[in-house]
């Protein structure tokens, strides 16, 4: 199958070239058999900032990025990918799922209250399917370019950018799928934040209904 399907361009959104930027990017060229163009996204800006120069770097109908503080882990990761993306018009994203080097799940998708399933569990092959969802992680995505940039108000990691984009994407029209049959490493725990700080303060200003949803109790 992997020579049906189209060029990528895979993209890592970085400030340097640092060792988990090197091994992210050994990653890529060690498992990806779908023909690929490696881009590059490196640069003293924000997390988002990086992540749009990817996607306007990009010549391609397809663009993936991997965050340089992950690894993939499986030489069928892009091929599954675009099978879920083309699968539909409509499909504008797929992200998968994430599991942090000590074996617990960071996320398996986003429900509609904007928390990950699964986070925090021990990883034993929950949620290894394809599904439509509210959000994905932007650890590791696959777009169809050219719809949206994100919003580089958003600064910092773990800055909710992800969301906003999948939220913004939904609105026009396009589906988030999260496809759980790939499975990304993430090789170090974001920093704690409060849900407080800028990030999260701009995010549910910027959609308010989600404060309800996402902090309401189960």
């Amino acid at each position: 199958m992997t020579g049906n399907f189209p060029r990528v361009d895979i993209y890592i959104p970085s400030r340097d070239k640092d060792e988990y930027y090197t091994a992210a990017e050994n990653s890529i060229r060690e498992y990806t058999k779908t023909p690929f163009n490696l881009i590059e996204a490196v640069g003293p800006r924000s997390i988002t900032g990086n992540r749009n120069a990817g996607l306007k770097s990009s010549t391609a109908d397809f663009v993936a990025s991997l965050d340089a503080d992950c690894v993939i882990t499986q030489a069928d990761w892009l091929d599954k990918m675009l099978e879920t993306l083309l699968s539909a018009d409509n499909i504008g994203l797929v992200g998968c799922k994430i599991v942090m080097f000590d074996g617990k799940v960071f996320s398996a998708g986003t429900g509609s209250n904007w928390r990950p399933y699964c986070y925090g569990e021990e990883d034993k092959g929950q949620r290894e399917f394809v599904e439509e969802v509210s959000g994905v992680s932007a650890n590791c995505l696959l777009y169809r370019r050219g719809i949206l940039d994100y919003d580089e108000r958003f600064i910092g990691g773990n800055g909710l950018e992800d969301s906003d984009y999948c939220i913004r994407l939904r609105k026009k029209g396009y589906r988030v799928m999260y496809d759980g049959r790939v499975k990304v490493v993430h090789k170090k725990y974001p920093k704690d934040k409060t849900p407080f700080f800028w990030n999260h303060l701009y995010f549910h200003l910027k959609h308010p209904t989600t404060i309800f949803t996402q902090y309401r109790k189960p």
